[in-house]
């Protein structure tokens, strides 16, 4: 009887592992948006041109944001603009991040399938339409729940990543968290990416 109790809670503690669900499984990449990251893994992805709409908080913490996602829902309701994956949450600088008591400006952001959908500028007094140049991003894969101390990791693993390219790549703006999968998908499947802006290291 002990043994087989035994077993049971070993099977509860030890499960499976699964396999992240497709970054399009939820809803498609906007166009040209490249594919999620490897859980685990590292590598450096440039986002083609596009337009989003966001909306941006104040006084927020780094585990905050989930008020943001209504106004934008009903933004493209509203405008009838189709869901797309990613989406993504910006923070005003790395600090957010890094310590749990820092608060700060904080964005979250719905991509527009193309960028020739729609128009920029405000809608109401919380959502607005942005167009983004291009941009690089050394990008990390994170399986599962999302939490404030897996975005501490996160940055943690690519700021020593950086230091250890920093002859191929320097920083170049605050972090962002990236998003592919709603409540519907199983928390155990869902694919994040932690993500920080690169440029080209200048040359000696």
């Amino acid at each position: 009887m002990f043994t087989l109790v035994a077993v049971a809670l070993l099977l509860v503690d030890d499960p499976k592992p699964v396999a992240p669900k497709a970054a399009d499984g939820d809803a498609k990449l906007a166009e040209g948006f490249p594919g999620g990251t490897k859980p685990g893994a590292i590598e450096v992805k440039t986002y083609p041109a596009y337009r989003g709409a966001i909306a941006t908080g104040e006084g927020m913490t780094g585990g905050s944001g989930d008020s943001l996602f209504f106004p934008l829902f009903m933004h493209i309701q509203r405008n009838k603009v189709e869901m797309t994956a990613p989406v993504i949450s910006q923070f005003a600088d790395a600090k957010m991040v890094e310590d749990p008591k820092a608060r700060g400006a904080m964005s979250m952001e719905f991509v527009y399938p193309t960028p020739r959908d729609g128009k920029p500028g405000p809608d109401g007094k919380v959502v607005k339409v942005v167009d983004h140049p291009e941009q690089t991003f050394v990008c990390l894969g994170v399986q599962g729940r999302m939490d404030e101390a897996k975005m501490r990791d996160g940055m943690a693993t690519l700021k020593a990543w950086l230091d250890a390219h920093k002859a191929e790549y320097a920083e170049d703006g605050p972090p962002r968290r990236v998003g592919y999968h709603g409540p519907m998908t199983p928390e155990a499947q869902r694919l994040w990416e932690v993500q920080v802006p690169v440029k080209k290291a200048a040359k000696p």
